[in-house]
């Protein structure tokens, strides 16, 4: 390992209305730090939505903005980022580019990928670059 080499920075995303249950979200968080070992990157905060009292989303935008070393934004699956918190992460800013990577894929039951999805799949979705 290269003592001198930084790994790229993720931030977590998890909406904890999206989990089976609330006991599951240690769980959930586990699964996204492994994601980030197993594809090379260091995992910072993981910003948790929780209930009527929202903030987890705006103060996770926060730190994209203020971040200048953050590679991108880990959630558990596209579940957890309404299309409006995608729009927000494409384009949070003019000029602005976040890679959302998945950490797990699964597919609805019928649908494409069904049979034997791949545990590495990662989705990257990026808005136009900076300069």
């Amino acid at each position: 390992m290269n003592i001198g080499h930084a790994r790229p920075l993720l931030l977590g995303y998890i909406r904890a209305d999206v989990l089976r249950d609330l006991a599951d979200l240690p769980k959930v968080e586990a699964l996204l730090d492994a994601f980030a070992q197993r594809e090379a990157f260091t995992l910072g905060a993981i910003y948790v939505e929780k209930g009527l009292a929202p903030g987890a989303f705006a103060a996770l935008l926060s730190e994209v903005a203020r971040d200048e070393a953050l590679y991108g934004v880990v959630v558990p699956d596209l579940r957890h980022l309404t299309v409006v918190e995608q729009l927000a992460l494409a384009g949070h800013q003019d000029g602005a580019r976040t890679a959302v990577f998945t950490a797990s894929f699964t597919p609805l039951a019928g649908g494409p990928g069904v049979g034997a999805p791949d545990a590495r799949q990662v989705r990257r979705s990026i808005s136009r670059a900076v300069r």
